[in-house]
């Protein structure tokens, strides 16, 4: 499994900055709706015949991921006589792209959650992202709403979507006869088993990361970001009300709040649940041997509203100084891999992505896994994408390191960190 991706992709501390969600609107191309333009979905390769070409692509996926990745990249360029040079970044992925965009040495495309759109998109010196509106013949109609939405900012297009993801519960059933509908419920399950001095607890959760938190932070209505208004929100009432939620589950978690350490309690058996996301699926179901998700449980009738992201495959400013035979690998691939309704319902039942192609969205056929986290998404909020929320990460997380190791109350350490992201505005 690959920590960087896991920790980052949540979106924690400064780097990982978000853009702002803009209208939908139709790509460019000649394709139409895709039927005719080779989308893949109707088992066409998605060429149209031309040059081929050579595109790179950065991945840092869990190893099931990639190495499903790996297979379909191979039936691309066995199909289209493309080739498309999948590399791991070799570091943190934000970090290694501010440094190899600049040297005009970064990827073609890279894989990763929408939250990155804004930021990117209004980098102009250098620019990171390419607007690839007059370079793709799908139609933007053929993904949710949510997620076309995701891939855009300010009329441009910078990617084109694949999956969504939010967190959930996951929960064993050896130790769970029917998973908790109420925070109540959980704190009855998890008092049966939380016995920290032999090494068992009730609930394994990275509590001082803020992706993984919204959901209980945010359960009473109040909104950590407020996207719509670019007001912070951390320090509401209702945002108060539901860090004391947080803070009922976090008397229940191993005493180090780090990913492995949290994480290795339930795949071990030493917990009945666990708080995260449809990544660690296929990882889980071998070390789990009966295991479940459900949505998270409601806090006095509210449902969390826990982020969720949207993964892309991005477009990079690489293209505007590359061959077109280079932009029509990278982009043909991204048409091909998120319009296969086999591809799509694949990773959905061994990867545990959530679809976000609509010919799939709410098909019978998804596992009873895969429908509990898109359930959960509906209960939850996309990721504001607004490039002020980049200020909002560290000062959050922060926080709840202070209330986690308490060294501070949870109502004084919102407002710390409301005032820092208001002074880093």
């Amino acid at each position: 499994m690959n920590e960087k991706r896991r920790t980052l992709l949540k979106a924690v501390g400064g780097s990982t900055a978000l853009a702002a969600l803009a209208g939908c609107i139709s790509t460019g191309g000649d394709g139409g709706d895709g039927s005719d333009g080779g989308d893949g979905s109707d088992g066409s390769d998605g060429s149209d015949g031309g040059t081929t070409g050579s595109a790179r692509l950065w991945a840092d996926l869990a190893d099931a991921e990639d190495e499903a990745l790996t297979d379909y990249i191979d039936q691309y360029e066995s199909d289209t006589g493309n080739t498309i040079n999948k590399e791991a970044p070799g570091g943190e992925l934000d970090q290694q792209l501010e440094t190899a965009i600049p040297a005009g040495d970064g990827p073609d495309s890279w894989i990763w959650a929408h939250d990155w759109v804004g930021r990117f998109a209004v980098r102009e010196d250098p620019p990171f992202l390419y607007d690839a509106s007059d370079d793709v013949d799908v139609s933007l109609d053929s993904y949710t709403q949510a997620a076309r939405e995701a891939a855009q900012f300010n009329d441009g297009l910078y990617g084109l979507p694949f999956a969504s993801e939010t967190v959930a519960l996951f929960y064993n059933e050896d130790m769970v006869d029917e998973p908790p509908e109420t925070m109540e419920e959980m704190v009855s399950i998890m008092e049966e088993y939380h016995d920290p001095e032999n090494g068992e607890y009730g609930l394994s959760y990275p509590v001082t990361n803020p992706y993984f938190v919204s959901g209980f932070i945010q359960a009473y209505g109040g909104n950590i970001f407020d996207e719509g208004n670019l007001e912070v929100g951390v320090d509401s009432d209702a945002c108060k009300r539901g860090m004391d939620a947080l803070e009922t589950l976090s008397d229940y978690v191993p005493a180090d709040p780090g990913y492995e350490s949290q994480i290795v309690a339930f795949a071990d058996g030493l917990a009945p649940f666990a708080i995260n996301g449809p990544w660690e699926l296929g990882n889980l179901s071998g070390e789990v041997e009966n295991l479940g998700v459900t949505t998270l449980p409601t806090v006095d009738g509210n449902h969390p509203r826990s982020y969720s992201g949207i993964q892309l495959f991005y477009f990079s400013s690489m293209f505007a100084d590359a061959d077109q035979s280079t932009v029509d690998a990278a982009t043909g691939l991204a048409e091909w891999y998120t319009t296969n309704e086999d591809i799509i319902q694949t990773n959905a039942e061994e990867q545990g992505y959530i679809p976000v192609l609509a010919d799939v969205v709410g098909n019978d056929d998804l596992s009873s896994e895969v429908q509990a986290f898109a359930q959960q998404v509906d209960h939850g909020v996309p990721i504001p994408t607004h490039p002020d929320m980049d200020s909002v990460w560290t000062p959050v997380t922060e926080a709840l390191e202070r209330v986690f190791n308490d060294e501070q109350d949870s109502d004084a350490a919102l407002d710390q960190a409301a005032s820092e992201i208001r002074e880093a505005l």
